[in-house]
C-alpha cells in the first residue's frame, strides 16, 4: 500500500480515525445487534441512571436530535424506556430496561474484548494518552467568538 501524507485538518484525521476504530467496534457488538452509538447510550445509562434526554445527549456530547435517532431502536426493541417527567412533562427520562441492562452486560465483554484487541494493536500507553487527549478536547469550548 501506497504510504500517505498525513491530513492536513485536524478534524478530518480524528474523524476518519474514529470511523476505522469504529469499524471494530460495531463488528464485536454485532451479536447483540446494536452499533457502538448505542452501547454507548447503555454505557451511560447504566453508569449514571436515568436521565432526561437533554443531559444524555450533553453526557455522550451528542446533539438530541441525534441521540433520538439512535433512541428510537433501543425502544422499540425494549432496551431502553422513556417516560415524561414528573417535574416537567414536556422532558422525557430515559432509562435501561431489564432487558436493556441484561443485553448491556452481554454487550460489555464484547465491547471488552474489541477494547483490549484495541489496546494490544495500539499499545496500552498510547491508547489511555489518546483518551486523555480526546478528553481535553471535548473539554474546549469552540465557540466563534472564541476564534476572534
Amino acid at each position: 500500500m501506497e504510504e500517505t501524507l498525513p491530513e492536513i485538518c485536524s478534524c478530518s484525521a480524528l474523524r476518519q480515525a474514529a470511523r476505522h476504530l469504529s469499524r471494530l467496534y460495531d463488528e464485536a457488538l454485532a451479536p447483540d445487534g446494536i452499533s457502538l452509538n448505542q452501547y454507548s447510550i447503555l454505557a451511560k445509562l447504566d453508569r449514571f441512571g436515568p436521565n432526561i434526554l437533554q443531559d444524555l445527549a450533553a453526557l455522550l456530547v451528542m446533539d438530541r436530535s441525534s441521540l433520538g435517532k439512535l433512541l428510537r431502536p433501543l425502544q422499540t426493541r425494549g432496551l431502553v424506556k422513556m417516560a415524561a417527567s414528573e417535574r416537567d412533562g414536556r422532558e422525557r427520562i430515559i432509562a435501561l430496561s431489564k432487558d436493556g441492562a441484561k443485553l448491556f452486560a452481554s454487550a460489555k465483554e464484547r465491547w471488552y474484548k474489541a477494547e483490549t484487541q484495541f489496546g494490544k494493536i495500539f499499545g496500552e500507553s498510547n491508547a489511555a494518552e489518546m483518551r486523555i487527549m480526546l478528553q481535553h478536547i471535548t473539554a474546549v469550548e469552540f465557540g466563534a467568538a472564541r476564534a476572534t
